[in-house]
């Protein structure tokens, strides 16, 4: 007679990407399908999300087959990124009454989409759409002009990013 005995499972690996250490902010790119570069969109928004879960650090590790050591300057422009992320990622979840949760111009949809094509939002077509848009029912006119208002704040900022972001990489004092 044969026992056949409960297989055991392997234990799931858990990857967490981020670790805050005495300062440093070490991001594992090891297993990560990207480029493991702030080249690369996908990976500035990786250490972007980091910054937010551990706050600004000291000191930034990308490890990969080599490990990278990001300098202040780069530090303080991901810093002003994880800014910009986490206000649209709490835009993005926010749920207004009503129909405005299903409206493509309200400020959680704009949120969402100027977030998702980082590191080049069309706030421009954002901005029409949201203008173009007919309003409806009672609230619906002063949404569409938050949401404009909202827009307008994002691109200020993404403008102030990028000009700080060409100060520090030039060491420039003037843009």
């Amino acid at each position: 007679m044969r026992i056949s005995l409960p297989k055991l499972k392997k234990k799931a690996e858990h990857h967490e990407p981020h670790r805050y250490e005495d300062g440093m902010l070490f991001v594992d790119c090891r297993k990560c399908e990207g480029t493991s570069s702030l080249g690369d969109a996908g990976c500035v928004k990786c250490v972007s999300s980091g910054i937010i879960d551990s706050g600004p650090p000291a000191r930034l590790m990308m490890r990969k087959e080599c490990d990278v050591e990001h300098s202040e300057n780069v530090i303080s422009v991901l810093v002003e990124i994880s800014k910009i992320s986490s206000l649209t990622h709490t835009a993005s979840i926010e749920r207004p009454a009503g129909k405005c949760n299903d409206c493509s111009v309200s400020i959680s949809s704009n949120a969402k989409n100027i977030w998702d094509s980082f590191p080049e939002p069309r706030f421009d077509i954002m901005r029409l759409e949201a203008e173009r848009s007919k309003p409806d029912k009672d609230g619906c006119e002063e949404c569409m002009w938050r949401t404009i208002g909202f827009i307008d704040q994002l691109e200020t900022m993404f403008f102030d990013l990028r000009k700080n972001a060409a100060k520090k990489a030039f060491r420039l004092t003037e843009v």
